[in-house]
């Protein structure tokens, strides 16, 4: 399974991180003007907000980590079309979560295509299950 990978894909995202904000800090240095203010190009970056988003942050994180691992055992599992297909329902729980808890769907018209939608992906989620052996 792709398992094995987890780790270098954690270190290869934590330097590719690590070189984007670099790069966007020189960015930033080379808009502060003529003068190249290293104070004002710092200052430009985003703030991490780390005294509040230490903990969520962290939990979702955590989450994510447990999710990536969970879909490539079932990928591994029951096999590319029924495994991917299960993951990629993940969707669908997030969907529900905007227009159910946030609020972001408000339209009864959009709402309505959405669940016509979801029902399709389920049914070709259970269709795809039952060609798996």
């Amino acid at each position: 399974g792709g398992t094995g990978y987890v780790v270098s894909f954690a270190i290869g995202a934590l330097l590719v991180t690590a070189i984007l904000w670099v790069a966007r800090f020189f960015v930033e240095l080379y808009r502060s003007g003529p003068d190249y203010s290293t104070r004002r190009a710092l200052n430009a970056l985003p703030s991490f907000y780390l005294k509040v988003m230490w903990k969520p942050g962290c939990l979702a994180g955590l989450l994510w980590s447990i999710g990536n691992v969970a879909s490539m055992i079932s990928v591994h599992n029951l096999g590319e079309g029924v495994g991917y297909s299960v993951t990629q329902a993940a969707m669908l729980c997030s969907g529900l979560w905007g227009i159910f808890y946030f609020n972001e769907v408000v339209s009864r018209d959009l709402k309505l295509k959405w669940f016509a939608s979801a029902v399709i992906t389920v049914g070709g989620i259970l269709l795809l299950s039952y060609e798996h052996e």
